[in-house]
């Protein structure tokens, strides 16, 4: 199957969507020890970017826990215009503790105005060698995964996807910073991204793993996990 084909399919069929509903849920291990969990129940309007959630957070981590729920409403985007093409990023950034300016996101309002040419030379690269690296496994249904494992990718790919996904992203907004610098900090970064396209073309589930070890201040090893998986509804 033609992976450019596939996926102008899947932007055009939710760019056509209304709505969407679904579940946010991540989960961190250290030493197999739950630390950090968050699910994010959510329904979204497409067109204009309103948004319903309910927000669950709980760490447990050197000895400190906390819990926190919370529901929230909101309308529209922060960025002009984005109503659909934010969608999977205000996912992940918005629901639960808000936003917060300054951290440099990719996708920022304005960030493409403070871009060189250079920079978005980078980005055509970067998303060039994930397409390149992306395996598609058709379905007896007519369904589709797309699978991407980080033992395949490059190491350039690898260092953005640290940095960017996992310390500016999901867990750099809802998780605290303890518990975010030993995401961040991981070393020997393994595991993969698995998207499940049905025959409609939907996006209906999304399953990220990545696997690690952090070190303490002490330069000991602790193995680390955390694990995304993001339920759509149409």
């Amino acid at each position: 199957m033609n992976k450019i084909k596939l996926l102008y399919d899947v932007i055009m069929t939710m760019k056509d969507k209304d709505s969407c509903s679904g579940n946010l849920k991540v989960a961190g291990k250290k030493d197999q020890v739950n630390i950090f969990s968050l699910d994010n129940e959510f329904e979204k309007n497409m067109a204009d970017g309103r948004t319903k959630a309910k927000v669950s957070m709980e760490m447990d981590y050197a000895g400190k826990k906390v819990k926190h729920e919370s529901s929230t409403e909101f309308d529209g985007l922060d960025c002009h215009g984005a109503g659909r093409h934010g969608f999977m990023k205000h996912m992940f950034l918005r629901h639960g503790h808000g936003h917060h300016p300054g951290h440099g996101h990719i996708g920022d309002c304005g960030d493409i105005r403070r871009f060189g040419i250079k920079a978005k030379l980078a980005r055509l690269a970067f998303f060039l060698d994930v397409l390149n690296s992306v395996k598609v496994e058709e379905k007896e249904d007519r369904s589709t995964v797309l699978s991407l494992s980080f033992d395949e990718i490059s190491g350039e790919m690898k260092k953005i996807i640290h940095e960017k996904m996992l310390h500016k992203q999901m867990l750099h907004e809802h998780g605290q910073g303890c518990v975010c610098k030993e995401f961040s900090s991981m070393e020997a970064l393994t595991g993969g991204c698995n998207v499940f396209i049905n025959k409609n073309k939907e996006v209906e589930k999304i399953i990220l793993t990545l696997e690690g070890t952090s070190k303490n201040d002490l330069n000991e090893p602790h193995q680390m996990n955390l694990q995304v998986e993001l339920l759509l509804v149409w």
